[in-house]
């Protein structure tokens, strides 16, 4: 989601979802095992991708009235329990099916999207975001596509099968989870 991520300084006691939930949203934060974790602010080239990777999904969903697309504001509760996670996908997708889930204290949704899309900068480290594909993946996202800027590719992740990593030369497909989705990988990357 950003270029680099803080741990918060060790407290004597977890944060619960609650009081998670009941934060401002300046600065952000992620919930990691009870933990805040500070997300920073995110490089240009960065926001271009999110932009052209919600305006390809939100085109295809709303024409399709498929579901609901949110950006990185939207906290999904992929550990639930004590010490709880909730993160914050760059981009995720909810169908209609599940869209009536309901929200745990205001805009934290008890489980994953159908579609997490992560947006990596150089300064993300590959154990972080292995970890959180896996949370979603087990949260019950149906996919997590993971972008790497700066080899220009998009890797698909999903239950069901071996990570697919695409080249900005191939089209990235919807597959069961964005039914009837194709678009030019090269067309969700800034030039």
């Amino acid at each position: 989601m950003t270029t680099m991520t803080l741990e918060s300084p060790p407290a004597t006691r977890l944060v619960t979802l609650a009081e998670y939930a009941a934060l401002p949203q300046h600065p952000r934060y992620e919930l990691v095992k009870g933990k805040l974790v500070e997300q920073m602010t995110a490089s240009a080239e960065h926001e271009e991708s999110v932009i052209l990777i919600s305006h390809h999904i939100v085109t295809h969903t709303l024409a399709n009235r498929m579901g609901k697309v949110f950006g990185s504001n939207r906290g999904f509760v992929t550990i639930p329990g004590a010490p709880s996670t909730s993160r914050m996908a760059d981009v995720s997708f909810i169908s209609n099916e599940r869209l009536n889930r309901p929200e745990l204290h205001g805009m934290l949704y008890n489980g994953g999207p159908d579609l997490a899309v992560e947006v990596v900068s150089p300064s993300n480290p590959a154990a972080e975001i292995a970890r959180k594909v896996a949370e979603y993946l087990a949260a019950g996202s149906k996919a997590v596509w993971v972008v790497n800027l700066a080899r220009r590719t998009l890797t698909v992740h999903t239950l069901d099968a071996a990570p697919q990593t695409l080249t900005d030369r191939d089209t990235v497909d919807g597959a069961d989870y964005l039914p009837g989705f194709a678009c030019a990988v090269a067309d969700l990357l800034p030039e």
